[in-house]
C-alpha cells in the first residue's frame, strides 16, 4: 500500500508541475492575470503582514512619483539583494495598484523561481513572469509595462550588506529591448534590501555547489539571531523606497545600434547615481552610505564619469 501511495504521489506531482507550467505559459503568451485582482491583493496583504511581523517594513516612499501616464515604462529595480525580499513581500503593491505610472505592470524574474513549491505559485498570483527573451518581448509587444532587475544572479552572488552595488549585463539587453519597443527606463531603489542578511565570507564554494546542483544562486548568509541560511527570518530593517526620474530611450529602433545603447546606458547610470546620492544618507547607515554605489559592468567596459561624487 505504501508503494502505491508513493507512486500516486509522484505521478500527482508530475501532473501538477506539468499543468502549472502550461498554465503559466498560457498567461505569458496570451496575456492577462492568473487570478482575480482581489485574490492577488489578499495574498499580497498576507505577505506584507508577515514581513511586518518579521520587522521588515517599508517606512518611507519618495523620489519622482509624478510620471507621464501616457507612456509605457520598463521599471528597473535595484539592488538585487540576497534573496530579493522587498520586491516579493512589499513592492507587489506598486504593480497591483498601478503605481507610479497609472498602469499595472509585470515583474520578470528567474525561471527557476517558478519551480519552487508555493513560492512559484505566489509569484504567478502576483503577476510574475519568467525573464526569458520571448516572454519579455511578448509582454512589451502587447504594450504591457514590466519590471526587471538587470544584475540578476551575478549581482545576487556578490551581494554584500556593507557595499551597495548595481551590476549590468554585458550586452545591456534590457536597454536594447527598451529601445526596440520604445519604453522609457524608470529606476527604483529599495534602500535596506541588502541589510536583511549578513554574508558569510569564505563559503563561495558552497554557493557554487548549490548552483550546480539546483540551478539556484544562494549566497551563504546568516539571518536574525545569527541563524544560518534562515531566509524567512530576516534581520529587522526599515525599507525606504525611492523612485528615480524616467530615462527616455529616444526613437525606436528594431536593431538598436551599439552607440544608441551606450548613450542610453550612460544617461541611465547618471540618473541611478543621482538617485542614490540624493537619498543614501537618509536611508542607509552612515558608514554604508559613505561608501557610495559601486557600478559593475560585466563586460568590463568603462563606466561614464560621475558628476558631483566619487567615481564608481
Amino acid at each position: 500500500m505504501s508503494k502505491m501511495w508513493l507512486g500516486a504521489l509522484v505521478v500527482g506531482g508530475v501532473i501538477y508541475v506539468t499543468l502549472k507550467e502550461r498554465i503559466l505559459r498560457r498567461f505569458e503568451m496570451k496575456g492577462g492575470r492568473a487570478v482575480p485582482l482581489w485574490l492577488a491583493r489578499l495574498v499580497l496583504d498576507g505577505l506584507t503582514c508577515y514581513s511586518s511581523f518579521m520587522g521588515v517594513r517599508e517606512v518611507s516612499v519618495g523620489g519622482e512619483l509624478n510620471c507621464d501616464r501616457s507612456k509605457k515604462y520598463m521599471i528597473v529595480w535595484h539592488p538585487h539583494g540576497f534573496i530579493t525580499w522587498v520586491p516579493f513581500f512589499l513592492a507587489g503593491k506598486y504593480a497591483l495598484d498601478a503605481q507610479p505610472a497609472g498602469e499595472r505592470w509585470f515583474p520578470v524574474v528567474a525561471p527557476v523561481l517558478f519551480r519552487i513549491p508555493i513560492f512559484g505559485e505566489v509569484l504567478a498570483i502576483l503577476g510574475g513572469r519568467r525573464v526569458e527573451r520571448k516572454v519579455v518581448e511578448k509582454l512589451l509587444a502587447r504594450g504591457d509595462s514590466i519590471a526587471i532587475q538587470p544584475g540578476g544572479v551575478k549581482e545576487q552572488a556578490k551581494t554584500s550588506e556593507v557595499q551597495e552595488q548595481a551590476f549590468f549585463p554585458a550586452r545591456l539587453g534590457f536597454i536594447r529591448l527598451a529601445i526596440r519597443y520604445g519604453v522609457d527606463l524608470l529606476p527604483v531603489y529599495f534602500f535596506g534590501e541588502n541589510q536583511l542578511y549578513k554574508r558569510v565570507d569564505g563559503l563561495e564554494w558552497l554557493s557554487n555547489l548549490i548552483n550546480k546542483t539546483t540551478g539556484m544562486t544562494l549566497p551563504i548568509v546568516t539571518a536574525r539571531f545569527g541563524i544560518p541560511m534562515a531566509g524567512p527570518i530576516p534581520i529587522p530593517t526599515d525599507i525606504h523606497t525611492r523612485w528615480g526620474r524616467a530615462v527616455p530611450v529616444g526613437p525606436r529602433e528594431e536593431e538598436p545600434s551599439d552607440e544608441h545603447v551606450e548613450e542610453v546606458f550612460c544617461r541611465y547610470v547618471t540618473e541611478l547615481r543621482r538617485l542614490f546620492r540624493e537619498h543614501a544618507k537618509d536611508c542607509l547607515p552612515p558608514e554604508i552610505a559613505n561608501r557610495g554605489l559601486k557600478i559593475v559592468r560585466l563586460d568590463g567596459r568603462p563606466l561614464p564619469p560621475e558628476v558631483n561624487g566619487p567615481k564608481s
